[in-house]
């Protein structure tokens, strides 16, 4: 019986040392940022944007009432304040949200293009100290103001924030864009080689009827020497970058048909692979890229028969040549920049250790001469459910 009733006493004392939730916080009594938009004043103030989250009306949206993104409630609310820093700026969006901001469901970060232009690394630093804030945040750069960009808003959702989320995750069907995380960029920065790049964003012009209505949407990639924008690379020119890295997911790459050069025809990106091999000769460098793809024949405009072996082999030169011509345009380009997108840094670093620690010393000029050589290797494997086009002629 003793020994019982101690047990009953033991558990008991036992629950008194449970501390339970005790620095729970109710969402309720809360601000939940969802996108972060920084810009830079001409007084070189801090500019910043807070796109918070309004439960109740994500409620009450998603309620009876059936009203979604466009219904007339809400979802989000904006806030503007400026500061001498990020962290001053922060502080003084509290003169008009009367609620703690958490930052720990943040999903985006916007920089303005002109605060890009000075230097995004001291915008940053704040961002990696804090703790609360997330690193798997994306981040894109504005063509113009960010302000503009978390401001707008959606029609297919209630929290514009995760339409930006989601756009920058569509990106993989064209690989067209990078996909970048506030953890890659903070890499790259501190890299004494590698370039980062980030995707780009703008409000476009976009016709509705007699309304010429604005909307968001990625518009290539923001190119960066050491923590500065230094300029645009397109589409094409983002997708040459992929290639290279290895990055690309798929896509449509669209090439004249090979009997009749006035007709187009769409091919799929299934898979892709590629190797970069570094090499030293005589004090010189050489790269040399090689890159797999499988492709399928995904439409054709023209009415050449591609069952025909002379015919499908033209046309997997012809998908051959087209990566080629991406990645010599994004190469081209970047060496003229002196900007290693690449990371021929990093692979040099890895195969030749002891050299590395000269060639990092002058990379800049090292880059701007490397002979690469490109070696793409690209295959059809599918044409569809039919395999001769449609309207063609019998033979």
């Amino acid at each position: 019986m003793r020994k019982r009733v101690f047990i009953y006493i033991l558990c008991l004392a036992l629950t008194l040392s449970l501390t339970g939730c005790w620095n729970r916080k109710e969402l309720t009594t809360l601000s939940v940022v969802q996108a972060i938009g920084i810009d830079k004043t001409e007084d070189g103030q801090i500019n910043l944007t807070l796109q918070l989250l309004k439960p109740a009306s994500i409620k009450a949206s998603s309620g009876k009432n059936g009203k979604g993104a466009s219904g007339s409630r809400k979802s989000v609310w904006v806030v503007t304040s400026t500061g001498q820093t990020l962290f001053d700026a922060i502080r003084n969006a509290t003169h008009q949200v009367n609620r703690k901001s958490l930052f720990s469901q943040n999903k985006v970060i916007v920089i303005g293009e002109a605060a890009a232009k000075s230097g995004i690394a001291p915008l940053l630093d704040l961002v990696v100290r804090d703790p609360e804030l997330r690193e798997l945040s994306y981040i894109f750069i504005a063509k113009g103001a960010a302000k503009d960009i978390i401001e707008a808003e959606n029609e297919q959702e209630q929290v514009p924030a995760k339409a930006l989320e989601n756009l920058v995750k569509a990106t993989r069907t064209t690989s067209t864009a990078p996909e970048v995380t506030l953890l890659d960029l903070m890499k790259s920065i501190v890299s004494k080689t590698t370039a980062p790049i980030l995707p780009g964003i703008e409000l476009a012009e976009q016709p509705n009827g007699a309304v010429i209505e604005k909307q968001v949407q990625l518009c290539g990639t923001a190119v960066f020497k050491e923590d500065k924008l230094i300029g645009w690379f397109g589409g094409k020119e983002t997708r040459g970058i992929l290639w290279v890295l290895g990055k690309v997911k798929s896509g449509i790459i669209v090439v004249e048909s090979p009997e009749d050069e006035n007709k187009k025809v769409a091919l799929e990106i299934i898979s892709t692979s590629s190797k970069v091999t570094p090499n030293l000769i005589g004090g010189k460098l050489a790269v040399t890229v090689e890159v797999k793809e499988e492709g399928s024949l995904g439409e054709q405009m023209s009415q050449t028969n591609f069952t025909k072996p002379e015919a499908f082999k033209k046309l997997e030169e012809k998908q051959s040549a087209a990566i080629k011509d991406e990645i010599t345009a994004a190469l081209q380009k970047a060496q003229t920049w002196g900007v290693d997108i690449f990371k021929f840094g990093v692979e040099y670093h890895r195969k030749f250790p002891i050299d590395y620690l000269e060639l990092k010393k002058n990379w800049e000029e090292e880059y701007k001469n490397i002979a690469v050589d490109i070696k793409v290797d690209a295959k059809l494997s599918r044409v569809g459910l039919t395999t001769t086009p449609v309207n063609a002629e019998e033979e």
